[in-house]
């Protein structure tokens, strides 16, 4: 007969990535104990329920966009994250929700046009000194962009 003791160790998000390390420790009746660690992940979360955590994944979607350099981060202009980042807005309170919603919601719909503003505003007010975005990227340069940043099979 074995006795199980199941702990949580710890619970780490990088990235927006939550991994959870769990620890099971198995007593059996020879008094032999043996350990084994498990580690879980998950889906990409919101980022941070922060006005900083938001801004953040807001920025990294602009560098799919906008021509800068250098860039630091990548969160993938897709729907299912402007959709992500809709409902954030929907959930929390957020300084400058209304322009984050108009900005969501063009973008939602095709219309990247704002990025450059979006990316610099952004960056100008978390004091960038490099990487202001200086256009859009052609379509090329987005495919180059996405290739090394989310397709990396």
């Amino acid at each position: 007969m074995k006795n199980f003791i199941l702990g949580l160790v710890g619970v780490i998000v990088l990235g927006g990535i939550i991994a959870v390390a769990l620890i099971s420790i198995e007593k059996s009746k020879e008094n032999e104990i043996t350990e084994s660690i498990q580690v879980e992940s998950s889906e990409p979360l919101p980022y941070e329920y922060s006005k900083k955590g938001f801004e953040q994944r807001v920025h990294e979607m602009t560098h799919q966009k906008v021509y800068a350099e250098p860039k630091w981060g990548a969160f993938e202009m897709k729907e299912e994250n402007i959709d992500m980042l809709l409902s954030v807005l929907g959930e929390t309170e957020m300084e400058n929700e209304e322009s984050y919603r108009e900005i969501l919601n063009a973008w939602k719909k095709g219309d990247f046009s704002n990025s450059v503003e979006v990316h610099n505003s952004i960056w100008s007010s978390n004091e960038g000194d490099t990487g202001e975005a200086e256009r859009l990227t052609t379509p090329e340069e987005e495919k180059i962009f996405v290739e090394e940043n989310f397709r990396m099979d």
